[in-house]
């Protein structure tokens, strides 16, 4: 899913909190948040990226096929995590822009608390700046129509593209293999 460009410029403010930070600049980091457009990418996630997926739904006119391979035993990812995070360079296979292991910020958030970068259980309750660049992994072809739960069927992906394509294949959707693009 492609992300206005205020989203992807806002992605160098973190960076530059997690530079600050590295420097032990800890109230420098608070004060970029604070002035960071953190509840704006909170609320464009959840009025377009993780909607985005029955958007699609709708416009396709169709649900996802019936499984074309028995289902995988194995659904669950994690152990692949960082492997292909370093394998796709931190990025998002479908879109490009960064994705960062959750690992990044649970430790950010232990070092700035949680008013400066909030990790709840809810999407009002976390950071705009996670739900936009934390990293997950994406089944290409999906796990629900038997895509194995292996480093040839696992990307890097972020969570505005994963609603986005939820259980179609890419061909469903018409756009290019992500093992197909350049990193």
């Amino acid at each position: 899913m492609t992300k206005p460009r205020w989203i992807v410029e806002a992605y160098q403010v973190f960076e530059e909190v997690l530079k600050l930070m590295a420097a032990e600049k800890i109230e420098n980091a608070k004060s970029l948040l604070e002035n960071s457009p953190d509840e704006h990418m909170r609320i464009w996630f959840d009025d377009h990226a993780q909607n985005s997926g029955v958007w699609r739904y709708k416009a396709l006119g169709r649900s996802t096929p019936e499984p074309i391979l028995p289902l995988d035993p194995v659904k669950s990812f994690k152990k692949y995590e960082p492997s292909i995070f370093v394998r796709d360079n931190f990025q998002c296979r479908y879109c490009s822009n960064p994705a960062i292991p959750k690992k990044i910020f649970r430790d950010a958030h232990k070092q700035l608390g949680s008013e400066a970068l909030p990790l709840g259980k809810t999407n009002r309750t976390r950071s705009g700046f996670y739900l936009m660049f934390v990293a997950t992994l994406d089944h290409v072809l999906p796990w629900s129509l038997g895509g194995r739960t292996n480093e040839s069927n696992l990307v890097t992906c972020c969570w505005s593209c994963n609603y986005g394509k939820a259980n179609y294949t890419v061909e469903q959707l018409g756009i290019t293999n992500p093992f197909e693009r350049n990193k």
